[in-house]
């Protein structure tokens, strides 16, 4: 057994909820200005600004992806609340990257779990998925604007080429300080990996 399958068969045996949330049409969503990233789990040359995407935090506060990332080593992965297979995997694994960088957010580290189900993961349900896996300051959780949603799939999500929830990415993607997305780990990469990323932005 791998330590990718050893890692993911032991989280999810940890992992429980309900059934798998209903599709989002992606014929909804606005044309982005953004192409999609090949996905080859490494660094992304050149590196991509991320834009002013409008996104709404889980204390309802009102912002964008810009200004959230823009000063900050940002770790983000894509989930939704009502997952019931990678999602709560994904959230372990950032709350295990979280005990290894004990003083992450005084040293301007940052996780982002970002839903790409925008409609249904309202503020509250955003609070109780962090709360779900007792995160800690310097890990935020966040929704696009329903219009931005394919904007951010085609940033974060370009691996698979689809925006079926189901079939949504697990790797995490690295921006640095400067808002570029210089980073896309490998599928279900291991808290280690990520820190040390992260310290390395």
């Amino acid at each position: 057994m791998t330590d990718f399958t050893r890692r993911r068969a032991i989280l999810q045996a940890m992992t429980s909820g309900a059934a798998l949330g209903a599709l989002l049409d992606p014929a909804t969503a606005l044309s982005a200005p953004v192409s999609p990233i090949p996905y080859h789990g490494g660094r992304i040359s050149p590196a991509v600004p991320i834009p002013e995407i409008p996104v709404q935090l889980s204390n309802g506060r009102h912002t964008d992806l810009a200004a959230l990332v823009r000063g900050r080593s940002t770790a983000l992965h894509l989930m939704f609340s009502g997952c019931t297979t990678t999602c709560p995997i994904q959230g372990y694994v950032f709350r295990q990257v979280q005990d290894l960088l004990h003083d992450a957010s005084s040293r301007g580290i940052q996780l982002i779990s970002m839903s790409v189900n925008p409609l249904e993961d309202t503020p509250e349900a955003l609070r109780n998925w962090l709360a779900r896996f007792k995160a800690k300051p310097g890990w935020m959780a966040a929704r696009p604007a329903p219009e931005s949603l394919d904007t951010i799939w085609r940033l974060f999500g370009a691996s698979r080429g689809s925006t079926v929830l189901a079939d949504h990415a697990t790797e995490v993607s690295i921006i640095n300080a400067r808002g570029n997305l210089i980073w896309r780990t490998y599928e279900l990469p291991s808290p280690e990996s990520l820190a040390e990323m992260l310290n390395q932005a």
